[in-house]
């Protein structure tokens, strides 16, 4: 998740001037690029847990479908709705950005409220910190860190903090970050570092000419379907395979690769097949 914020704030201000003309273009593109992918999907969850689980689903009628599409409770799409709370926000993040003082000042603040549990892990305000960093960032600070990374004694010591930086993923406790203060901020600043971590992998990839595929274009309908096709292939496995290899690494790994898999194959049979609907669900990307 970080690293998508990070990312997405790179590629939304390496083009954006904060004029009025840059800002309708990109609420347009945005319009069809978020907000009806979101749309799509978040209904299709809906119809599912109306059809399988109704317990899911307070009230009726198209307020109780408008509070779901904001909730987005059975498919987990809150990035995509917080990636359109930042677009409509990029006049004030631009002005942000433009001043390291204020970009310091206002990332603190979002961390102690973060911190505080004023501000929910689900809430722009929370990846505020990361989404401000990938907008500060441009091409030539890219650069500079990339001609940093080729100094020798600067990858030995990039290299140990990525191997650190797996190993504190891997012993960070998994949902028992609520209430707990210290523990929030370490969450906090595991998430701050990843864009940093992201950066000397870019570094990497490129040192290592790894050339584009066509199965990497996916990500955005990876994403939004992740996790049905997750749960689906939970219940399989624990029915199947999970009854002889009871190794939870094994079963991680599996289920992220088969889903990655999955996703992949029917993305390319719909752009195939159906282009027009297969635009409509990856945003004209």
């Amino acid at each position: 998740v970080p690293t998508f914020f990070f990312l997405s704030a790179y590629l939304f201000y390496r083009s954006f001037d904060g004029t009025w003309i840059q800002y309708v273009t990109k609420m347009k593109r945005r319009f069809w690029s978020l907000l009806v992918p979101y749309v799509i999907f978040i209904t299709i969850g809906y119809c599912k847990a109306k059809a399988f689980n109704s317990l899911e689903i307070e009230g009726g009628g198209i307020l109780g479908y408008l509070e779901f599409v904001w909730q987005s409770n059975t498919m987990p799409l809150w990035f995509i709705r917080e990636l359109i709370i930042f677009s409509l926000l990029s006049p004030v993040i631009y002005q942000i950005k433009k001043s390291m003082l204020a970009v310091v000042v206002v990332s603190l603040t979002s961390i102690f409220l973060s911190i505080m549990g004023i501000v929910s892990y689900q809430s722009f305000l929370y990846w505020l910190p990361v989404y401000l960093m990938g907008a500060a960032f441009n091409k030539e600070s890219l650069t500079r860190m990339f001609s940093l990374f080729a100094q020798n004694k600067v990858k030995v010591l990039s290299f140990v903090s990525l191997l650190l930086y797996c190993l504190w993923a891997w012993f960070l406790p998994n949902g028992i970050e609520k209430g707990d203060t210290l523990l929030s901020l370490e969450y906090i600043l595991f998430r701050t570092v990843t864009p940093l971590v992201l950066c000397f992998v870019l570094y990497l990839i490129m040192r290592a000419d790894i050339h584009d595929r066509k199965w990497m274009h996916y990500s955005f309908f990876v994403y939004c379907m992740h996790a049905p096709v997750i749960a689906l292939l939970k219940i399989i496995y624990d029915r199947s395979a999970g009854k002889y290899i009871d190794l939870e690494l094994f079963k991680y790994i599996f289920i992220i690769s088969v889903t990655y898999t999955a996703c992949v194959l029917v993305a390319m049979l719909l752009e195939r097949y159906t282009p027009r609907l297969w635009g409509l669900l990856n945003g004209n990307r």
